[in-house]
């Protein structure tokens, strides 16, 4: 075959495959975000690791974890339950990890948690700006807690000196720590997290009835050893085996820093039978992140950014129904190697978005 030929064929296939491949992880960023009411509780809560108080009994639980990258890919080993609480001084957490081996060796605070099966969370009360917190728990309740000012993908730099003031946890174990010679049942954790500790910047006030916060549950499971009465991660031809990601809110990717694909939590004072509405705010935020996830694509397959929407791939599907909504000014610079947007709420007026190539996001 003629090589040049065989050159042009060999980068036909490329592409269709690399667009075929950029196409798929952008659908897999799709699925909606969960959603979780969170109830006002007046009972004063003993942090013990357990759930025994009788507003923990009035918490809906959450018990659908799946694997990060989505309900495609495999079911979860092991059962996780999550549920929620919130006073005017702390959000409550209550996680339950069922496991037939309960074990860990991470016992510093703000070492690597993730290194041992653990149980995380993630938080982001500010919908406005970028800023969010991340907590990590072991069975040993061992805390790594971080603050992170925007996602390490557009740059973030992981704040680990930062603490959760005045974070109260404690862990209860049904069975045996590190211990291969019997079957475990279950290890739990509780949390109260103080409302003001979750402000790096500006003002701390507690949420309000009806507040929205993004956030999402993460739990790391290994595969294991165990060699001389030792718990060890599993390797198999000498390299450790990767770890299961289970969470709450589905990413799409294995990567939980994400936030604009967490699910929503709504504080709220009494009962109710539906979990809650999405924000207002999200379609406009679901859009904007849409054009910059096809936007990346774009400039990956032509080396720059589309100074028009239309030339993005799924634009009919994706973004153009949106548009008889909202209002996109894009505003790209002259050799098209970056670009902001801004996004207006053409009925209301009164939701605004704005977003860039930098990733840097702000909702008015």
């Amino acid at each position: 075959m003629n090589k040049s030929i065989f050159s042009l064929l060999f980068l036909c296939c490329f592409y269709n495959s690399y667009a075929q491949n950029a196409i798929q992880d952008f659908l897999a960023l799709q699925s909606i975000p969960k959603t979780y009411a969170v109830l006002k509780t007046t009972e004063s809560l003993t942090i013990d690791g357990k759930d025994d108080e009788k507003s923990w009994t009035k918490a809906k639980t959450i018990n659908n974890f799946e694997d990060i990258q989505g309900g495609d890919f495999k079911k979860p080993s092991y059962k996780t339950e999550v549920k929620m609480l919130w006073d005017s001084t702390y959000l409550y957490v209550y996680a339950k990890l069922y496991e037939p081996h309960i074990w860990g060796d991470i016992d510093q605070h703000d070492e690597i948690i993730y290194l041992n099966n653990d149980f995380e969370i993630f938080l982001k009360p500010n919908l406005q700006q970028a800023e969010y917190y991340e907590i990590e728990v072991n069975p040993l309740n061992t805390i790594f807690d971080l603050m992170l000012p925007k996602p390490y993908r557009f740059g973030g730099q992981a704040i680990t000196h930062w603490d959760v003031k005045n974070l109260k946890s404690a862990v209860h174990i049904h069975g045996s720590l590190n211990n291969p010679h019997d079957i475990d049942s279950f290890w739990s954790v509780e949390f109260a997290i103080p409302h003001q500790s979750l402000y790096a910047f500006g003002n701390s006030p507690m949420p309000k009835k009806d507040d929205y916060w993004l956030c999402n549950f993460s739990r790391v499971q290994w595969q294991h050893d165990i060699n001389n009465n030792r718990y060890s991660r599993k390797k198999e031809n000498n390299k450790i085996l990767p770890e299961d990601n289970w969470v709450w809110s589905p990413i799409g990717l294995i990567n939980m820093h994400y936030p604009e694909r967490w699910g929503y939590l709504q504080f709220v004072e009494q009962s109710q039978e539906q979990e809650p509405a999405l924000p207002d705010s999200y379609a406009v935020t679901k859009l904007a992140w849409n054009i910059h996830y096809l936007q990346q694509l774009f400039k990956k397959e032509n080396r720059r950014y589309s100074d028009q929407l239309t030339k993005l791939s799924l634009y009919n599907q994706y973004l153009l129904p949106a548009l008889k909504d909202f209002q996109v000014t894009l505003d790209i610079n002259k050799d098209k190697q970056s670009y902001s947007m801004k996004i207006m709420d053409k009925h209301s007026k009164k939701i605004q978005v704005s977003l860039d190539s930098r990733g840097n996001f702000d909702l008015y």
